[in-house]
């Protein structure tokens, strides 16, 4: 695998998290423009963190977590992939509480409470880093509340390697199955 021709479409802040090894988890439900009602799948197995600035909000996370502005307005920087290493259906709210994620209480309920169906995945992602980010310019086709964002031209990951080492992620890996169970 040299080339990704999708991204994931996150927050700017999230993606700095997962890019620093202080976070591997994402949460999802859908979005507005998501295929099939509206609801997230997991259609990739590998793909580019699209960091997106559009309804980022640092009220929305918790206090003292970093919220970057757009360096650049009409280009993206990839710099990070992510392959999914688990894919969690939540159903019971307290157990998002048990794994330190960066959304505030407040959020994460509004998340989970979403169309009035509580429930959330939850994605475990082992985050690689190239050494330099690749510089794309931006499309109409990248807008929009949607997760899934195919590239009008597939990029090369050449060259990157994983934000954490095997051990230390494959121990964090491990918590979030004592907390969540076997990933489905």
């Amino acid at each position: 695998m040299s080339e990704l021709g999708v991204a994931l479409q996150e927050w700017a802040g999230i993606c700095e998290l997962l890019g620093s090894g202080a976070l591997l988890l994402t949460v999802r439900k859908g979005g507005i423009h998501e295929r099939g009602g509206g609801l997230f799948a997991l259609e990739h197995q590998r793909f580019w963190l699209l960091p997106t600035f559009v309804h980022q909000d640092g009220s929305r996370l918790r206090p003292g977590i970093p919220l970057p502005h757009d360096p650049e307005p009409g280009w993206h920087r990839l710099q990070l992939w992510a392959e999914a290493a688990g894919l969690w259906w939540v159903t019971e709210r307290a157990l998002l509480d048990r794994l330190e994620l960066p959304w505030t209480e407040a959020e994460l309920s509004a998340r989970f409470h979403y169309r009035q169906q509580p429930w959330l995945f939850v994605i475990a992602l082992r985050v690689h880093r190239l050494p330099q980010p690749a510089r794309i310019p931006d499309h109409p086709s990248y807008g929009g509340c949607r997760s899934w964002i195919r590239l009008q031209q597939p990029q090369s990951c050449a060259g990157s390697a994983p934000v954490l080492p095997d051990a230390a992620f494959a121990a964090r890996l491990a918590e979030y199955r004592r907390i969540l169970g076997d990933p489905a």
